[in-house]
């Protein structure tokens, strides 16, 4: 992806989300408009997004730059999602198109081996940053951590360690149906925001 930077993101979001009933957002997805701005929990944090500015900012880290990716995943979040129909995590290879959109390298790889170069061997240190960002510990794998990125929007993280025989693995998993309502490259868009909150948490 060519883009990294907020301000970036299609100027036709803005102005959809300018348009947009905040009464009707709100109720929608859970997030508060306050101020002329809604303020949308993310992982630990919170958002909040100006419509008329046409800017995000992480509360807290007002002069940190956001991304070209959270921010276009919190716009589509709050114009697109209803959070009660989307279904139950899959993997995203299995959302419509998904085996020929993702790819093990390229601009559409699935970002996996960046988590198991790091948590490979350190299935303590994946349980205490999933922690520390918010994440329920799930039963797969040898361990998986549900990420909720937005309020009813969850990212699914599955590691199996390195052995002796086999190297690490990580997979992921999505919101079932989601790609009836965002292209694949936000699907992507949305993992890729849950992999470098995990790199930047571990520290």
């Amino acid at each position: 992806m060519l883009y990294e930077k907020c301000a970036e993101v299609n100027e036709g979001f803005w102005e959809e989300l300018g348009r947009a009933d905040p009464a009707e957002v709100c109720r929608r997805t859970g997030a508060v408009f306050r101020e002329n701005s809604y303020r949308l929990p993310f992982l630990n944090r919170e958002l909040v997004v100006e419509p008329r500015e046409r800017r995000v900012v992480i509360a807290g880290a007002e002069d940190a730059e956001p991304g070209f990716r959270l921010c276009l995943t919190a716009l589509l979040y709050l114009l697109r999602v209803d959070p009660k129909t989307l279904g139950p995590l899959v993997s995203p290879l299995e959302l419509t198109g998904g085996t020929t959109f993702f790819q093990k390298s390229g601009p559409h790889a699935l970002p996996n081996p960046l988590l198991e170069k790091r948590f490979g061997r350190d299935l303590a240190g994946f349980l205490q940053t999933g922690e520390r960002l918010g994440a329920v510990v799930r039963p797969a794998g040898d361990a998986a951590l549900a990420f909720q990125v937005f309020p009813g929007l969850q990212v699914e993280v599955i590691l199996w360690l390195a052995d002796e025989e086999f190297p690490a693995q990580v997979s992921f998993g999505v919101p079932g149906g989601l790609e009836q309502i965002w292209h694949l490259d936000a699907v992507l868009g949305l993992i890729v925001v849950v992999v470098r909150e995990l790199l930047a948490a571990a520290g």
